[in-house]
């Protein structure tokens, strides 16, 4: 799905229809707030295509994320106040050079003009053709706008990286991972350690809701780009996690939020007890993936801790070592691996802190710290090695 003009990137009738489909009364106006949001939104795009054009050997400049795919979401404050963009946006950006100064005056174009974090990656086309496929790289080919260069470039790469069964069983784990991490960030807040943006958890939370059923999909080889689709297949799954009636209704639930937020502004001491849930199915599904995965039973971290198969198969030996080498110069520095890629420590560490497990954490982690330092060491190592 290659498109020029995929607009709107939203779910249009979010807001214009209540829970039980009747229109809301404020419904009348939101078309034309909606519009508004669109125009803005557009002439960003066209602003940023004729920057791209003036980029020598651009061969594609992609907006990715949720609005490439039509599924961004648009958050209203309140009745008083006009829609807004919700979640990030992301470019994939595909030349063989971009200064740096300029691709951070686009972001700070974008995020002054649309009030919202701007990420853009670059890639050169040779390296995306011979990646290896990726949940990230499938759902951006299935879905994205072509914001400037040549859209059918893409239908040049390699059938793999759009195939979702050739998407590798471990991405559905690293998913988990990544969500992980950020729910670890959410209870170091919640017990005081820093602050975070109004609504961070609300995000995080959401995103993990779809992440539990979206990881299943995965690893069945059901995974979808669509979040709408792929909540219609979770009720075709038979071989599933503990708690799967659960994990559905939690699917539908983070599919709601994404195309209409909604912030609790709760305070962070209110949020320890929904957050501990939250740590304890991530736990139990992470196990049942690796289990399943591995084709080995893990009920504790210390049983995936102890785990003595290869974890990651497709790495090579031999850049695992080099990665290990490299990095030495970091400190403190994960504890070796052997043959083994060093995100390994990372997952078992990440794990072991989820599950309450402090002296696995250690081992893994590779120092005798407090819990909160083991979070924040953990978090680092995931920076080097998502």
């Amino acid at each position: 799905m290659s498109n020029t003009h995929f607009f709107p990137p939203w779910n249009e009738t979010a807001r214009l229809t209540g829970e039980d489909g009747k229109a809301t009364p404020e419904s009348k106006a939101e078309p034309e707030a909606i519009a508004a949001l669109r125009s803005q939104l557009k002439s960003w795009l066209q602003w940023l295509r004729h920057e791209a054009e003036n980029v020598s050997g651009m061969q594609a400049l992609l907006l990715a994320g949720g609005y490439g795919r039509g599924e961004g979401g648009v958050w209203w404050p309140d009745r008083d106040q006009p829609p807004q963009l919700y979640n990030d946006m992301e470019f994939y950006v595909f030349t063989h050079h971009l200064a740096a100064a300029r691709l951070q005056e686009w972001i700070h174009e974008g995020e002054a003009r649309l009030g919202i974090e701007m990420e853009f990656k670059v890639m050169t086309p040779k390296a995306f053709a011979c990646a290896t496929p990726s949940m990230f790289y499938y759902d951006l080919l299935k879905g994205h706008v072509c914001v400037a260069g040549v859209p059918d470039w893409i239908d040049t790469l390699p059938a793999k990286l759009s195939d979702a069964q050739a998407i590798p069983a471990e991405e559905a784990s690293r998913l988990l991972v990544n969500r992980g991490i950020s729910i670890l960030r959410c209870l170091r807040w919640s017990r005081g350690a820093y602050e975070l943006e109004a609504g961070f958890c609300d995000r995080i939370v959401a995103k993990l809701k779809m992440a539990l059923g979206d990881a299943v999909l995965c690893i069945h080889g059901q995974y979808h780009w669509s979040c709408r689709e792929r909540n219609k297949r979770l009720a075709q799954v038979r071989d599933t996690p503990p708690d799967w009636e659960a994990i559905v209704t939690h699917h539908q639930e983070g599919v709601a939020f994404k195309f209409s937020p909604q912030v609790k502004g709760c305070q962070a001491e209110e949020w320890e007890e929904t957050l501990s849930y939250w740590q304890q199915i991530w736990v139990q599904t992470f196990l049942w993936l690796e289990s399943k995965r591995l084709g080995s039973v893990f009920s504790t971290a210390n049983d995936y801790a102890h785990y003595q198969g290869k974890v990651f198969r497709s790495e090579p030996i031999w850049k695992n070592v080099l990665r290990q080498l490299r990095d030495l110069r970091h400190s403190p520095r994960l504890p070796f691996t052997l043959s083994e890629h060093p995100r390994l420590r990372v997952w078992r560490g990440l794990l072991a802190l989820m599950a309450h497990d402090e002296a696995t954490a250690k081992s893994q982690l590779g120092v005798d710290a407090n819990n909160s330092e083991l979070e924040e060491l953990c978090r680092r190592a995931w920076q080097r090695y998502p």
